[in-house]
């Protein structure tokens, strides 16, 4: 029988695609940075780098590059060396606050000539501990970097410094009747620090990766040089384009300090739909159908396993009665013409219910004129992580491999994963192939750390795939990377590095294998 589009969940937000997200910030984190081990003590085998140490003479030379904005108290310093995740913890003696490009260059200059190593720092929102402080490097703050340079709606271009926003530069490209197209679900996240970590998000697939939407970069390199390869033409083949060296480098050839983005125009109507299904091919043949039928207007397709929705009911929605399914599918488009979009989501729900796909899809109460429906469902996507490293340790990994392979690999570590492991909890952007596995426990353990990305990357390899999809790196990763590069492209990453940061003081103990 085939169900009315009133029965089937299905939600549309007029006109504020901008509005149609996961919106949370860091004070959803209930542990406390002061309650974070020292990562120089749950790392007991990583070796500080032969750098200086900043002496109280340093402290004063940066306060006076900086015009006086620098942070040397030890309890302000606390959010800026812990991490997002609660897990890592440097001890840096000052956070410096440069408001040009000029500052940046005469920070990294003397710290160049002093041999003091470096973090660059923007809302300090990675997941794999890529912007704080291993030991006690000099955080260099990208906040105060955030004019909005310019925005060309003809041209669909954005210019702006590396300090601003996500949810800032959304709204500016909004009044413009642009679409900015960096999809993350932390909004306060900083457009320098997602270039230099090349992130990406569920919409990737839509509007493209980083490196096709960046236009022009200015970057200080670690001797405080300026490279300025500021443009905002789409084309312009005059030479190497080098600052695509620098989009994914995570901070550890210079620091990015304004950016220039291509905007699509922006969609008039958003979708959203969530289904629920019984098994994970399942899934797969709902994303093929989904893709088929949707065309040009589908923008993400997102799957989540129970344990992942289940974290979320538990911590955040208690009043929602999201019902207990062993998965769920969000489906999202973005258009220009209601009735079209309204009539393929129709069809779509219709075809997956004849071919016995769906379970069903009510999540209630149903109230389509509620402008919130569409961002408490992309909630309940974007608050997983949240909520599980609410209740305990996580271990969250961020992979890519063929579709077929994903959830194999998440019923192997459910068997795998070892006693300590309380839960294991996976979700994906199903359009381009990319999983996240977050696994539970009580506390950290670095065994416990060194076990999972053995498991995780042997079997991540042998399938051709990327146990960094698109949170780069960092720390947390930094030695799993070379596993899925070819030897020559390591050797030449390691060439570019020595070349432009002769001393290593650019955010060391990041990306690179600890042996190399």
């Amino acid at each position: 029988m085939r169900v009315p589009l009133t029965r089937c969940l299905l939600g549309s937000l007029r006109g504020q695609p901008g509005q149609a997200r996961a919106l949370f910030t860091l004070q959803d984190h209930s542990k406390k940075p002061s309650s974070v081990p020292l990562t120089k003590e749950s790392f007991k085998q990583l070796r500080r780098g032969d750098f200086a140490e900043a002496t109280p003479d340093d402290l004063s030379k940066l306060k006076e590059l900086v015009k006086g904005r620098i942070e040397t108290d030890k309890d302000d310093l606390l959010k800026h060396n812990c991490d997002w995740m609660r897990t890592l913890r440097g001890s840096s003696p000052c956070v410096v606050f440069p408001k040009t490009t000029e500052e940046v260059s005469a920070v990294l200059k003397y710290c160049s000539s002093r041999r003091l190593a470096v973090v660059p720092q923007g809302a300090n929102t990675s997941l794999v501990g890529g912007s704080v402080p291993v030991f006690d490097e000099v955080i260099i703050s990208t906040k105060e970097l955030d004019d909005i340079i310019d925005i060309d709606a003809d041209g669909g271009t954005l210019s702006c410094e590396a300090g601003c926003s996500l949810k800032t530069l959304e709204k500016k490209a909004r009044k413009k009747h642009l679409f900015f197209p960096v999809d993350l679900y932390i909004r306060e996240a900083q457009i320098g620090g997602v270039v230099a970590a090349d992130m990406a998000g569920p919409r990737t697939a839509r509007y493209g990766n980083l490196h096709g939407n960046v236009l022009g970069l200015e970057v200080v390199l670690p001797d405080g040089t300026v490279l300025n390869s500021m443009s905002n033409m789409r084309k312009d083949n005059t030479g190497f384009d080098l600052k695509q060296m620098f989009v994914g480098s995570e901070g550890s050839l210079g620091i990015i300090t304004k950016v220039s983005m291509a905007c699509p125009p922006r969609p008039k109507f958003i979708n959203v739909a969530m289904v629920y299904t019984e098994s994970f091919d399942h899934v797969l043949e709902i994303m093929r159908l989904a893709k088929e039928q949707l065309g040009e207007i589908m923008s993400a397709c997102e799957f989540m396993d129970n344990d992942a929705v289940m974290s979320v009911k538990q911590k955040h929605l208690t009043m929602w009665g999201v019902p207990s399914k062993p998965y769920y599918v969000l489906i999202e488009t973005a258009g220009h013409c209601d009735m079209h979009d309204e009539e393929k989501l129709k069809f779509l729900f219709n075809l997956l219910k004849d071919k016995d796909l769906i379970m069903d899809g009510q999540i209630g109460p149903l109230n389509y004129d509620d402008p919130t429906f569409v961002e408490r469902l992309w909630n309940i996507n974007g608050r997983i992580l949240t909520a599980l490293s609410s209740t305990g340790n996580v271990y969250h990994y961020d992979v890519s491999m063929p579709h077929s392979m994903q959830y194999p690999l998440v019923q192997k570590l459910r068997q795998e994963a070892g006693s300590d492991i309380t839960k294991v909890a996976s979700f994906g952007h199903l359009l381009d192939g990319n999983l996240h596995i977050a696994l539970q426990s009580e506390s950290f353990s670095a065994d416990t750390l060194d076990r999972l990305d053995q498991l995780i990357t042997e079997n991540v390899t042998a399938a051709g795939g990327a146990v960094s999809a698109e949170l780069g790196c960092g720390f947390k990763s930094r030695n799993l990377g070379a596993h899925c590069k070819d030897p020559v492209e390591m050797k030449l990453m390691r060439d570019v590095k020595k070349m432009l940061d002769p001393q290593g003081i650019m955010n060391p103990y990041k990306v690179f294998p600890d042996s190399q």
